[in-house]
Order: structure tokens, then C-alpha cells, then sequence
């Protein structure tokens, strides 16, 4: 198959948490179909993903770094293990941040983020620093991340790059349900006949149990573009979808330890025909019965509303692959299932061009 995109959909049940947090310190949510439900951000899952220790390792190579702190951490370090004088280092190393980020201001950091993977960043500072008139076509490969989830700096376009992946904001598919929890840290070293004897500290905090849907969706001509390097395009895929299963953003994990992994996978390798989220399976938010808890509940609508869904769509070229951990028989009709996540992967990029 001549893969278009890869899409996955995913059912996740995390247990009482806050794993993506507003400014008030409270778990995000917003308003579908006219009911409140939970919500992680994408740009929370989507650094999830480019973080977890699977994404490297599959890829073969050191994910990128977003920083306002390149000249310190990066540029300078690098141009003085090459040999170069501290000065020296520091003058190219200014230059050439003012160049990416069209910074004059004498402070060290830029006043934006740059999001470069080592080679790249490494390769065109070294034909900045030299002079090449041909500087902004001397980087080196874009990172696997970088390729993925894009670029976007308004003071230097020819270094923008299109995202090859469109990570959507994860929602609750049944209507919020949120919880105050008061706690208090103990003193330890408080005497018993104290009045507020062991109490140190005392709060409030939000949380909530949800069965999140997530959807994402990868072009793969677009990420072959941008990598100009098909086998590595067809690894940073897979790395991809194996990330996606150990992303579990890590927003007071410690007091939570929601290690949960997806219930529920589905992906299509599209070869025709538009992407499909299927978020509004769940516009009519589910509910747990007696017969069905809320992941059985989620994912029969999720596979229902799939079927009408590609009744509907004009063009539907796509092989649909699924796997759960539910425990119950989910219809499915013209969805082949896998016993696993890694089998679900492994028949995905089989499906890839290679």
C-alpha cells in the first residue's frame, strides 16, 4: 500500500490525577456537545510522545531540544570542544543567534524558543561562523521530532517545517466529573502536645478519573519530505505509534502514579481519501451501566461511529487494524483485529511504504 496517512485513535482510562494542568492549577477540561469533559492539551501529549525513551531508540538518534538557551547550552559548548577561544566563541555564538531569531538584544537568551536536533543546529552555525554565503541550505538532517511535530520561527521562514503529524487535544467520552481533594503534609519534628500537633502544611487540589479519547494522524509523503530519507521517515512512523502508547504526560505523577496504558487501539493506514477523527462518537457522551463500565462503553461507540462514518465519507481507501485489553468481545466489522500493541504496529508498517 502506498500509505497517505497513518492514523490512530486510542481509548485511555486514567485513574483519579491531574495529568495536564491549567494556570489555576487545576486539571484542563473544556465544553463538548454541550457537556464538560476532561482534557489533555496536545501540545502536552505531543511532548509526551517526543520524550518517551521508545522514540529514540526506534528512530537511532537523539530527539531535538526546544530552548531560549541554545547559546549556552548548545552553541558555545560545541564551538569550544571544536577548539574555538572563549571569546571567539561567544561572538559566533551571538551572531549567530541574532541571525535565527533577529534578536539585537545583548542577552543570552533569544527571545524565543529554537527547536533543533544537534546535526542540524551543529552544521549551519559552522557555515554561519565561516562565512558561507550558502549558510541557510548547509543544514544537516532535520531531527525525527522536528520532522513530526514542525517548525515555526516568524524571524527566520527558511528554517520553518510543516508538521507531518496533527496531534488533537484528548477528551473525556463521558461528561466530566471533578473532585476536591484536601490534604495535609505532616511536620514531622512537631511536638505530640502541640495544639496542631504533625500538621505542617495543609490544601486543596482538583482531580479527576477519565476515559480519554486521543487521536492522531501522520502524512507520510510529508514526513518523507521533510527527512529526505525514506527508511528513516518509515522508523520515525513507527516510532511514532510505539511512543504514543507510552505517552502518559507526567503532571503530578508522583502523587497519582497514573501509569495506565491505552485500553483501546485503532489505527487506519490510509492510502486514500481525508482523515478521520472520530471524536464525535462520543458528542453524546456514554455512560457506565450495570452491564458495561465506560471503556466497553467508549469503544463500542467509538467502532459504531466508525461504521457510519465510512458509509458516509465519499473516498475511504484504508486498511483499519484494532486491539484491546477489555476483556469483551467489540464488534467490528471490517476491521482486522491483533493480539497486542506491538502486533498492531509491526501490521501497520507493513502496510507503509518502505
Amino acid at each position: 500500500m502506498n500509505a497517505k496517512t497513518v492514523e490512530l485513535h486510542l481509548l485511555q482510562s486514567f485513574p483519579p490525577s491531574c495529568v495536564n494542568r491549567d494556570g489555576n492549577n487545576s486539571p484542563k477540561d473544556c465544553t463538548f456537545g454541550e457537556v464538560r469533559r476532561a482534557r489533555i492539551s496536545s501540545q502536552c501529549l505531543k511532548r509526551a510522545i517526543r520524550q518517551a525513551d521508545v522514540f529514540a531508540e526506534t528512530v537511532g538518534d537523539a530527539i531535538a531540544a526546544r530552548s531560549k538557551q541554545m547559546r549556552d547550552k548548545k552553541l558555545i559548548p560545541y564551538l569550544l570542544d571544536a577548539g574555538v577561544s572563549q571569546e571567539d566563541a561567544e561572538k559566533a555564538a551571538d551572531a549567530f543567534r541574532r541571525e535565527l531569531a533577529k534578536d539585537d538584544k545583548k542577552a543570552s537568551q533569544t527571545s524565543v524558543g529554537l527547536y533543533f536536533g544537534d546535526d542540524e543546529l551543529f552544521a549551519l552555525l559552522d557555515a554561519h561562523r565561516t562565512g558561507d554565503a550558502r549558510w541557510k541550505d548547509k543544514g544537516a538532517r532535520k531531527s525525527a521530532d522536528v520532522a513530526l511535530f514542525g517548525r515555526m520561527l516568524a524571524e527566520s521562514a527558511f528554517l520553518n517545517v510543516d508538521a507531518a503529524a496533527q496531534v488533537a487535544h484528548a477528551i473525556s467520552t463521558h461528561k466530566l466529573s471533578q473532585e476536591m481533594d484536601y490534604w495535609t503534609a505532616a511536620d514531622d519534628l512537631k511536638d505530640k502536645g502541640e495544639e496542631d500537633a504533625g500538621a505542617g502544611m495543609l490544601g486543596t487540589a482538583e482531580f479527576n478519573a477519565s476515559v480519554f479519547y486521543r487521536y492522531a494522524c501522520v502524512s507520510v509523503p510529508v514526513l518523507r519530505d521533510n527527512l529526505g530519507d525514506g527508511d528513516v521517515a518509515r522508523k520515525t512512523v513507527e516510532a511514532f505509534l510505539l511512543a504514543s502508547w507510552d505517552a502518559i504526560p507526567t503532571g503530578k505523577i508522583n502523587g497519582h502514579a497514573h501509569f495506565t496504558p491505552p485500553c483501546l487501539a485503532l489505527v487506519a493506514v490510509r492510502e486514500r481519501g481525508m482523515p478521520i477523527n472520530l471524536c464525535n462518537a462520543f458528542l453524546k457522551p456514554v455512560r457506565a451501566t450495570q452491564a458495561k463500565g465506560l471503556g466497553e462503553a467508549s469503544a463500542e461507540a467509538l467502532l459504531e461511529y466508525l461504521g457510519r462514518a465510512r458509509a458516509m465519507a465519499p473516498v475511504d481507501e484504508a486498511a483499519y487494524g484494532l486491539t484491546h485489553d477489555l476483556g469483551v468481545d467489540i464488534p467490528a466489522d471490517g476491521v482486522e483485529c491483533a493480539p497486542g500493541y506491538g502486533q498492531l504496529v509491526s501490521w501497520v508498517m507493513e502496510r507503509v511504504e518502505q
